[in-house]
């Protein structure tokens, strides 16, 4: 992998790559930017093409134009992935352009994902490349290839109640004692490809006789450790700061969803270098696996554990007390 110190402004999760620095004074370059997860866990992949730019204006007028951040429809005239085995490439999918539109951040909010249906497709025992082409300069960007996550798998009770509250008296609110839940897994039987791993709890509740939810993000950890501990007093104080006391709203808690979320090895690795700054030294070193571009191809892995398939979870008696006390949560669940 190539790793180098690199100044982008740009409107989506982006990757930096060349091996040597950007001088801003250097004639315009055409700067390709590729960012894509391959997931077996899901339908439809996405993958996000788009440029990095420079120029005399400030950036974040720049930022402002479409055509600084995006290529055209008809601009790149192939985006392939191609399906690697032994032998060579055995099989490719073609993937289709969908202009989307954003509603956050500073660029501009029209960006277009490069999408292809992963049926039969997908397969755990072949490495996969992405490869695009500009139509007019003729420049072919591509991706290093990459292995899929899978087989990973936790195991947890359909009936499984999650206990943050060790003990609570109404009588005696200041006496309560939080606990802790674990999400685990077998540790060791992951796949190579297996780096680390997420964990979103979601706790979802009706107000006023409308669906909502709240999504409760664990620390990322490496998937060697075999489980994530929740700790009670956290997840309350979550509560806490996201839902306001408010006597006009009735609530009821409804159940609790698990997504868990596997990177691959390089995807641990951007995340790695791009944890917060806290040094002297301001300078950032970035990661990509793009060849002639700038980005990140990878994969993860999604498992969606929801109340749809029958596998949602509640809370544990205490807990949901805590949750419906005004001498607890306070915040008029029913």
């Amino acid at each position: 992998m190539k790793y180098i110190y690199i100044i982008l402004f740009l409107g989506v999760i982006v990757f930096s790559s060349c091996e040597t620095d950007f001088d801003v004074n250097s004639e315009w370059e055409e700067l390709t930017v590729i960012y894509g997860l391959l997931d077996l866990g899901i339908d439809t992949q996405s993958v996000k093409i788009s440029k990095a730019f420079l120029g005399e204006m400030d950036a974040f007028d720049m930022a402002q134009y479409s055509d600084s951040i995006n290529y055209e429809i008809d601009d790149l005239d192939i985006v392939k992935v191609y399906k690697w085995g032994d032998n060579g490439i055995e099989d490719s999918v073609n993937l289709n352009p969908v202009p989307t539109v954003r509603n956050t951040g500073d660029f501009n909010d029209s960006i277009i994902v490069y999408e292809f249906v992963s049926q039969n497709f997908l397969n755990k025992n072949y490495k996969y490349e992405i490869v695009c082409r500009n139509k007019q300069s003729k420049k072919i960007t591509s991706s290093e290839k990459t292995r899929l996550v899978s087989g990973f798998s936790f195991e947890m009770p359909n009936n499984y109640q999650f206990g943050f509250i060790g003990n609570f008296n109404e009588s005696s609110p200041d006496a309560v004692e939080f606990s802790s839940s674990s999400v685990q897994w077998d540790k060791f039987s992951l796949s190579n490809n297996s780096s680390a791993l997420q964990l979103d709890l979601i706790f979802k509740y009706n107000e006023n006789q409308i669906e909502k939810d709240l999504i409760f993000t664990q620390p990322l950890v490496d998937v060697s450790e075999g489980n994530i501990r929740i700790d009670g007093d956290d997840f309350f104080i979550f509560l806490s700061n996201n839902l306001e006391y408010d006597v006009t709203k009735t609530r009821y808690f409804t159940g609790i969803d698990l997504v868990v979320t596997v990177a691959s090895e390089d995807l641990q690795t951007y995340i790695n270098v791009n944890r917060p700054i806290t040094g002297i030294a301001q300078q950032r070193p970035q990661f990509t696996n793009i060849n002639n571009g700038i980005g990140l191809f990878s994969s993860r892995l999604t498992i969606d554990r929801s109340e749809n398939d029958g596998s949602g979870f509640k809370l544990a008696t205490s807990s949901e007390e805590y949750l419906k006390s005004p001498n607890g949560l306070n915040r008029n669940f029913k």
